[in-house]
């Protein structure tokens, strides 16, 4: 196994044990009977470990939601999101765990906007499963179904990932789809309002250091995807020297963005390049 992969995975039993906060570099380096110095071959701090364990995780399951939802009948929809969201919970225990247990609250800034990102995406595809399962609803009630969703979804997990319960999946997608099909098909009182999504669509400041930083951060990780990669490059150098017409540029965040490793780098160039034109 490569040395990159073993440090995530023995620093992610030790944040699920511990906590983000309370774990040090030093511990993860006796787990994984390395030194310092190996450590930091690889990662530049903590933080940076922590980034690429969010990154890697979420990455593949938004992946694996969106394939699913672009598959399966519109009927069936919220069952098969709940059936992937709760497998990989259990494939993924340890991060998981951490995910549930930390809720974000300790994470320093970049950390807390990456996690927004990642639920802001989130949301949305859940959005979209409510406006096609529940097209009959009153469309003033979906943003409460969703928040239904997300609620049962996170009380849920709770039971095997803190209580070690133990569940029939199929039982229990069955359960949620129940109990968030009584709320919309009863429910009269809309409470969450379009402007609630406006107000905490909170965008990342991106500095032009720090993005040249993270692009260089995933050119190190892309070998396989020429595209990608000449992309990454020709993104980099008009950071630096500006001479590629928006539309070019656009189309090149889009290439980069089709990859999975370079999700939170499209998102943070394309706030960059908002915020440049906002001056």
């Amino acid at each position: 196994m490569v040395k990159k992969q073993i440090i995530m995975e023995k620093a992610l039993e030790l944040f699920a044990e511990n906590g983000f906060e309370a774990t040090s570099v030093q511990q993860i380096t006796e787990r994984c009977g390395i030194s310092k110095g190996a450590f930091y071959l690889h990662f530049k701090s903590k933080d940076e470990l922590i980034h690429s364990l969010i990154d890697q995780f979420m990455n593949g399951f938004i992946a694996e939601i969106e394939r699913v939802v672009s598959e399966k009948p519109t009927e069936h929809l919220l069952f098969h999101f709940l059936y992937v969201t709760f497998s990989e919970f259990q494939q993924q225990a340890n991060f998981a765990k951490v995910f549930v247990k930390e809720q974000v609250l300790s994470f320093n800034q970049e950390l807390l906007e990456r996690m927004h990102m990642y639920m802001t995406m989130l949301n949305k595809i859940v959005l979209s499963i409510v406006q096609r399962q529940f097209a009959h609803i009153n469309h003033h009630m979906h943003l409460d179904i969703l928040f239904t969703i997300n609620g049962l979804t996170k009380s849920y997990s709770e039971l095997f990932l803190i209580d070690n319960y133990a569940i029939d999946l199929n039982k229990l997608c069955q359960t949620i789809v129940e109990k968030v099909t009584i709320v919309a098909e009863h429910s009269k009182i809309p409470f969450i309002t379009p402007e609630y999504l406006i107000k905490t669509n909170v965008h990342p400041t991106i500095s032009k250091e720090r993005l040249n930083e993270l692009l260089s951060e995933v050119l190190e990780e892309i070998h396989e995807d020429p595209v990608v990669q000449e992309s990454l490059m020709m993104l980099k150098e008009d950071l630096n020297n500006p001479n590629l017409n928006n539309t070019i540029v656009q189309g090149l965040i889009n290439n980069i963005r089709a990859n999975n490793h370079c999700i939170w780098v499209a998102y943070s160039y394309q706030q960059y390049l908002k915020d440049k034109a906002n001056k």
